[in-house]
């Protein structure tokens, strides 16, 4: 193997980018997108939305910081399916993760190109889109470091935006209208509450992302929980202050319908400072989830490339930069694919399918990482989160929950995801039938597990083997 051909990437990350990457992909869903929840039911469906979700999330994060310092490899979600579940499982979560991020960078990078039409009315929206995603990619193909602190600063700007509007609105600088909370409390009845959850993950739709740069962490053991975690309360304090803000200055119904609510709710208040701030926290916010989406979708294209899922040829690492430069590079016709194909609210619907199944697989993975691995050493377990494995199984119940909920409006989306998955599931679990977890486990140092002899094959890996 040349040293183009390396696939060892360079440890440079702190705590502080494990938060900007996984808050950077994430606060745009608060900016826009999470207000579809009060199109289906109201400020309460939004509300129960918000609270149903984030405690879903909140067990993803536990789940992920767990795995993410054990494990400490660039795939995330597929690496943990692969080492804990099975060679099937694996590449159908790698592909709903790069799917997740590719189709939500495609999205960012056209609502910025959106914005800056609005500012620039001769600017065009597709060589906009196209230099968006052209000049992210490059940042990311120069490095990781880059990539991640320019995350840090756009995120700490929109995120400050957020709380700046909140205290002046809290402090009576700012008019609201609390009678909006009663006008459109729950439009649709208790139906609505059931329909808005479909919605409620674009609060926090990609935090498990944060995870996936723990090979590219100095002390993975102690960035990935610290970031992992400190990004996801990030994220609850910045959902509660925008459904705030938005209800009591929008009007229920125009509220449900905004493109862009917080920057809506900012014009609402007729103060110039405040419209400019959430204009511009709406700006950064895009690009940031689109650079995240960048290095994510990357390093789990990378990971499948690493293990023989796709062509070795996308597991190279630059030479100079330490980046997985041609899985970098791939993304770019995806993510344009993804822009133009004309059905673009489609495509994000799919996302949040495939972010979904993640959802199930991840606490699934560290079920079984439990069930192999019960001691709880530093050498194999850094990080032990509370309450597990049982928090595990309500996460799995919410997310099923909630993806049963996009059979209302979208269940084609729905039916085309279960075919796409089931397909690589299967096809995968074949392809990668003879392959052997005890080699990885023993890789990565750690003890084999009692019984390790019937957890050979991913069937047997999900404890239907012979015992």
């Amino acid at each position: 193997m040349s040293e183009h051909e390396s696939s060892s990437l360079v440890k440079t990350l702190r705590p502080f980018h494990v938060w900007a990457l996984g808050v950077g992909i994430v606060l745009v869903g608060e900016y826009m997108g999470w207000n579809f929840t009060v199109a289906k039911g109201g400020v309460l469906g939004s509300l129960l939305a918000m609270l149903v979700a984030g405690t879903m999330y909140v067990i993803i994060s536990l789940c992920a910081s767990e795995l993410g310092s054990a494990t400490k490899l660039a795939g995330g979600p597929y690496d943990w399916a692969r080492l804990f579940i099975g060679p099937g499982a694996a590449a159908s979560v790698g592909l709903a993760v790069y799917m997740e991020y590719i189709a939500l960078e495609a999205a960012d990078a056209i609502v910025v190109a959106f914005i800056a039409q609005s500012i620039f009315p001769e600017l065009q929206v597709f060589p906009v889109t196209l230099l968006v995603i052209a000049l992210l990619t490059f940042i990311n193909y120069r490095g990781v470091v880059a990539a991640l602190t320019l995350n840090f600063v756009l995120t700490m700007i929109a995120f400050i935006a957020i709380v700046v509007f909140f205290f002046a609105t809290a402090f009576g600088t700012v008019n609201i209208h609390p009678e909006y909370l009663f006008q459109g409390a729950l439009p649709n009845g208790m139906i609505g509450l059931f329909a808005a959850l479909q919605f409620g993950p674009w609060f926090y739709l990609g935090i498990e992302g944060a995870a996936m740069c723990a090979e590219e962490c100095k002390h993975p053991s102690r960035a990935v929980p610290l970031g992992q975690q400190a990004g996801m309360i990030t994220l609850l304090i910045g959902a509660a202050m925008t459904l705030y803000l938005c209800a009591v200055l929008i009007p229920a119904d125009l509220l449900g319908v905004s493109v862009y609510p917080l920057f809506e709710a900012a014009q609402n208040s007729g103060i110039f400072i405040f419209v400019a701030l959430l204009g511009l926290g709406t700006f950064l916010t895009c690009v940031a989830s689109a650079n995240g989406c960048v290095c994510d979708s990357s390093r789990s294209w990378f990971a499948l490339s690493r293990d023989n899922y796709v062509s070795s040829w996308f597991s190279a690492v630059h030479p100079r930069y330490n980046t997985p430069y041609r899985a970098v590079i791939f993304t770019v016709p995806v993510a344009i694919g993804f822009a133009f194909s004309g059905f673009l609210d489609q495509v994000i619907t799919f996302s949040i399918i495939s972010g979904l199944l993640c959802y199930v697989l991840i606490p699934f993975s560290l079920i079984r990482f439990r069930k192999l691995f019960p001691q709880t050493t530093s050498r194999v377990r850094p990080f032990v989160g509370p309450l597990q494995p049982y928090i595990a199984y309500f996460a799995i119940a919410i997310a099923i929950t909630i993806l049963s909920t996009l059979f209302w409006g979208y269940k084609y989306n729905l039916i085309f995801a279960f075919v796409f998955y089931g397909i690589a599931y299967f096809y995968f679990s074949q392809r990668h039938k003879s392959s052997n977890i005890e080699n990885n486990w023993t890789e990565m140092g750690w003890p084999l597990p009692r019984g390790s002899e019937n957890v050979r094959t991913g069937k047997e890996a999900m404890g239907l083997g012979d015992e």
